[in-house]
């Protein structure tokens, strides 16, 4: 009998057209889609307004520059105050506390102005490929704080802050400038000896036109130093900001030759399970129904009494075989789950562990593939529970969020209130669940400390349409 679980009432999926952003070779507004330089091509209506020179381009980048600026400052400041009271303190937790506290908020920043570049020249600046780190112990965290430090997009968007923050100043000073010359070219109009602002001696003895001349020629000489700014700022952002497509094409390759020796070890490590349970469960069952028949056979004649016990055995017996292979078939690919989704699936699971297990599934019907993954890596994760963990309850959650890179994921988490101290052993349930995940393109990250408690998460990519 199996024990009752807990599960919580679901709202409306909000997130049912959540994570489809344009993608990224189309504009927003339906124009023609972006080269693959990062800008929109020559031809048509976008190319017209977003072209380097183009009057929208200037007025944009000379805006974005302008808060730059400020921003800018505003932002350097806080880092170099992060780095430098983390760097005094750093014989205190504190110290890595700062520290670490730097390293998001460059990449938070780097978030910030990518999306205020794009904003301001109409370019098309994809963000990196976030490196994960691939450890499943206690040092994954620190790992991963490396792998954002040291890469190189990191201290290219830094730079990007540095050198922005500097134009704008240019900018800043440009505009300012400019005015000044565009008053003193109109300063024959109002200098006189009672103006405070434009007294006749400071234009001095020059003649009027000479005066205008002058303040004409400095402002063209501001207006070019803005708009020489705001292009240096487009140039700057592409060079920066763009992602190396040399470095993401191997990055993918090399994802893809691990996905399929991950998959290749995980078609094994399943084929070797199946031979297991076929071998130790529904085998003997079967010897022993033939070992049954083949007694009752030679007492039916002499014995009915007992060849009628032996029959009744060897029916109990196929029963059960057929149960086992239901269960065996279940793993392949249980029909709840193609039939009602991955809530009801695992809902079914929940309530044959014997450890109660809260359920919270809020996502919607996803591809097959998908489910499917997710739906093995909570089984076993779950089985995992039952068997190791010694805990007094669990909990599943299933959702989805939002990609680094623009995309979606669904993100499921199995958490129990065990003993804690779980590895992954080559060969076993968790390795079983990596190999699975990873095959598939996805992540898997464990945080099991010694005395619990132990959380198992998984990722797994949402394809574009999937969810809607």
């Amino acid at each position: 009998m199996s024990t009752p679980h807990e599960t919580r009432p679901l709202p409306p999926a909000p997130w049912s057209g959540a994570g489809h952003t344009p993608d990224p070779g189309t504009a927003a507004d339906g124009a023609a889609p972006r080269t693959a330089s990062g800008s929109r091509p020559a031809g048509g209506t976008g190319g017209r307004e977003w072209g380097p020179w183009s009057a929208r381009t200037l007025f944009f980048g000379g805006t974005d520059l302008v808060v730059d600026a400020a921003l800018g400052t505003l932002w350097l400041t806080a880092l170099v105050s992060l780095v430098t009271a983390g760097l005094a303190s750093l014989a205190a937790l504190v110290g890595v506390v700062l520290l670490v506290a730097a390293i998001y908020a460059v990449r938070g920043i780097e978030w910030v102005e990518r999306r205020r570049t794009q904003a301001a020249f109409g370019l098309h600046l994809p963000a990196p490929h976030r490196r994960r780190s691939p450890r499943a112990d206690g040092w994954r965290i620190p790992h991963q704080w490396w792998l954002d430090v040291s890469d190189p997009a990191f201290w290219t968007g830094l730079l990007h802050l540095l050198l922005t923050t500097v134009l704008g100043w240019v900018a800043v000073g440009a505009l300012a400038g400019t005015g000044a010359a565009v008053a003193l070219a109109l300063a024959p109009l109002y200098a006189a000896e009672s103006n405070p602002v434009w007294p006749s001696e400071l234009v001095g003895t020059w003649p009027d036109w000479a005066v205008a001349l002058a303040g004409i020629t400095l402002a063209l000489l501001g207006v070019l130093l803005l708009v020489l700014s705001v292009a240096a700022h487009r140039g700057l952002s592409r060079l920066l900001l763009r992602v190396d497509e040399a470095a993401e094409l191997r990055r993918r390759a090399a994802e893809a030759a691990a996905a399929r020796e991950t998959a290749v070890r995980g078609a094994r490590t399943e084929r070797s399970r199946i031979e297991r349970d076929l071998h130790d469960g529904v085998q003997p069952q079967l010897v022993s129904v033939a070992m049954n028949l083949s007694m009752a056979q030679r007492r039916i004649d002499h014995d009915p009494a007992g060849a009628k016990d032996l029959i009744g055995e060897a029916h109990a017996t196929t029963k059960a075989a057929i149960t086992e292979l239901r269960r065996l078939a279940r793993g392949f690919h249980p029909a709840v789950l193609e039939d009602r989704g991955l809530d009801a699936a695992l809902s079914a699971v929940a309530a044959q562990s014997p450890v109660p297990v809260a359920v919270d599934v809020r996502v919607p019907r996803l591809a097959p593939e998908t489910e499917a993954a997710v739906y093995f890596a909570v089984s076993e994760g779950l089985a995992n529970v039952v068997k190791h963990s010694g805990a007094d309850a669990a909990s599943v959650r299933v959702g989805l969020a939002s990609d680094p890179a623009g995309g979606t994921r669904v993100v499921a988490r199995i958490a129990d209130d065990g003993r804690g101290g779980a590895v992954v052993v080559p060969g076993g349930g968790l390795s079983g669940i990596a190999d699975r995940i990873r095959s598939a393109g996805g992540h898997f990250f464990l945080d099991s400390p010694a005395g619990g408690p132990t959380e198992l998460t998984v990722e797994l990519p949402v394809a574009r349409g999937e969810g809607s």
